[in-house]
């Protein structure tokens, strides 16, 4: 997929989890691995990755939500530090940005809530509500640490990942005051091709009559998943 420099659109607009690799600086930024303790995912919970300002500080949240492989095997070899440049962005404005594997990504565990099931049966609303929920989860227990305002937070995902944000919010946690969108959608089959379109619109529809969270949708003409038409 060929993506714009979505950190440049953005300029526009100890957790609490079962285990959590030591921190490490790297220059003004701070690294940490963590693993979010999520029942449904089992014993390993789900990978995320933390970036925040390496001064010691309460910082805003900003949650990076990754896209979906049209391949289901390529799930596994997916990783939170794909995001690091972005998340790096965030950080150098003053942000703790996250970017939470989601089940059945990267080495997360459990099995992916977000699935819309078979080409022929779509169900894209509860894709976006399973994907919400989870990231919904994931949030709550991020709001235990000391150096995240849970308060200030925004939401940014690309692809699957922008249909992810804007389905959280249709029913947004607390403290959610905005949302980026790129290139968001579901069921991306080949080049311009995607599975039961029309439903997928329904889905943007259901989920938008819903939601009163600002948001800037970002689409290029050259991607060849999810354009703007």
């Amino acid at each position: 997929m060929t993506w714009i420099p979505w950190t440049r659109a953005v300029i526009a607009v100890g957790l609490l989890v079962g285990l959590s690799m030591p921190s490490r600086a790297a220059g003004p930024y701070t690294e940490e691995e963590l693993r979010v303790p999520v029942p449904t995912a089992g014993l390993r919970g789900l990978e995320a990755l933390l970036v925040r300002p390496s001064e010691p500080g309460r910082y805003p949240l900003a949650l990076l939500n990754h896209g979906a492989p049209r391949f289901t095997a390529d799930r596994p070899n997916m990783t939170p530090w794909s995001m690091l440049p972005q998340a790096i962005e965030f950080a150098r404005r003053g942000w703790a940005a996250v970017m939470v594997m989601r089940q059945g990504y990267g080495d997360s565990g459990g099995i992916p809530a977000d699935d819309y099931g078979s080409c022929g049966r779509a169900d894209y609303i509860a894709a976006g509500n399973g994907a919400s929920a989870e990231l919904k989860e994931s949030i709550a227990l991020l709001r235990r640490r000391p150096d995240i305002d849970i308060a200030r937070m925004i939401a940014v995902g690309r692809s699957a990942g922008g249909f992810a944000t804007v389905a959280l919010t249709a029913d947004p946690p607390p403290g959610l005051v905005a949302a980026i969108n790129f290139a968001g959608g579901r069921g991306s089959l080949h080049e311009d091709e995607v599975c039961q379109g029309d439903r997928l619109i329904e889905a943007f529809g259901h989920f938008g009559e819903r939601s009163r969270i600002p948001m800037l949708w970002v689409y290029a003409e050259n991607d060849h998943f999810f354009g703007p038409k």
